[in-house]
């Protein structure tokens, strides 16, 4: 298969959107707790845990004695 070298490149969009979707968006980001929102967002990311490196097994110094 032939893949673009450019990364940047997306899928166009299938369809476009609406009048009433755009409508919906500007509400939807236009909204006055937005600073509310986006505290509560950051303060509830800072409580989650990394996840693990996939990369590296967690049980490799077990090897030797298995």
């Amino acid at each position: 298969m032939n893949y673009p070298t450019n990364l940047q490149v997306y899928a166009p969009s299938f369809t476009s959107l609406e009048e009433r979707d755009w409508k919906v968006m500007i509400e939807l980001f236009d909204r006055e707790d937005g600073d509310e929102i986006e505290s509560d967002i950051k303060s509830n990311l800072l409580l989650i845990t990394p996840e693990p490196c996939l990369e590296h097994d967690p049980f490799d110094f077990l090897r030797e004695y298995l």
